[in-house]
């Protein structure tokens, strides 16, 4: 596996996953209030390691500004993942994590960079590394 891909088996994909997520997940908010965490710690599961995905609303802005944050989010997560994955194997635990906006919209960020996104990913990363 290469060390800053997110392949297929690291994405959440199924409607089912994320329904479990929003509706029995922790949810945590980065201190600059950009970014939310929806997540769920699996103890049983046969697969170890963290799944990701990147969810924002249609509320937040226009289809173009929508994917670039998602895009954003995932760069973030990637070029950050190796130690989270790394505790949660050692755990030996599955981790299912959903990033999405908070407080940003298209209105309030037109132009948006990984330098405003960045942070709150990895902070959020941490704290959640915290509380397992």
């Amino acid at each position: 596996m290469k060390q800053y891909s997110l392949s297929q088996k690291e994405r959440i994909k199924s409607k089912k996953s994320f329904n479990e997520l929003f509706t029995s997940g922790n949810v945590l908010i980065s201190k600059d209030q950009k970014i939310k965490a929806v997540y769920i710690v699996d103890k049983k599961a046969e697969e170890l390691g963290v799944k990701i995905a990147a969810a924002v609303s249609k509320k937040n802005g226009k289809a173009v500004w929508r994917n670039r944050v998602k895009r954003l989010i995932r760069t973030s997560y990637r070029l950050n993942k190796e130690k989270l994955i790394n505790f949660c194997r050692e755990k030996r635990i599955l981790l299912r994590i959903v990033f999405s906006t908070y407080s940003m919209t298209e209105q309030t960020m037109k132009k948006i960079k990984l330098k405003d996104i960045m942070p709150g990913v990895v902070e959020l990363m941490t704290q959640i590394e915290n509380r397992i």
